[in-house]
């Protein structure tokens, strides 16, 4: 009889040890979330990418008194980087002597990243992520 209880006891404490080790890879699994989750009112981003045979002028303006956040020249097949913007209504300008103001007006929300391109056709395109 006592090795029965001794074998239950065992028993237990193998079931115990399993189970909290389980809610440990359970609860790093949660706090493994990636960035894009875990954003708190960051400022919204653009990036552009030149993936044109040109190159072209980057420029961001503010939509309310179009006064200018930035301006970059950016080369064929190169990008600006990420530009955090203290605004949330912009224009975004590409343009270069062949191809002359294309815009796009973004209204930007907080934690916003969004990826401009102009493309193989010299036409500038947007995706937010």
């Amino acid at each position: 009889m006592k090795n029965v209880r001794f074998i239950f006891v065992l028993l237990l404490f193998v079931n115990c040890t399993t189970d909290s080790a389980e809610v440990d890879e359970t609860s790093e699994t949660i706090n493994l979330q990636p960035e894009s989750q875990i954003c708190v009112d960051d400022l919204p981003k653009v990036r552009l990418s030149n993936n044109s045979a040109e190159d072209f002028d980057f420029i961001v303006y503010t939509s309310s008194d179009f006064s200018m956040l930035h301006t970059q020249n950016i080369s064929s097949t190169d990008n600006s980087g990420w530009l955090e913007l203290s605004h949330n209504d912009v224009i975004v300008l590409a343009t270069n002597s062949i191809v002359y103001g294309q815009k796009i007006q973004l209204n930007l929300q907080a934690c916003d990243n969004v990826e401009l391109e102009i493309d193989a056709n010299n036409v500038l395109v947007a995706s937010i992520n």
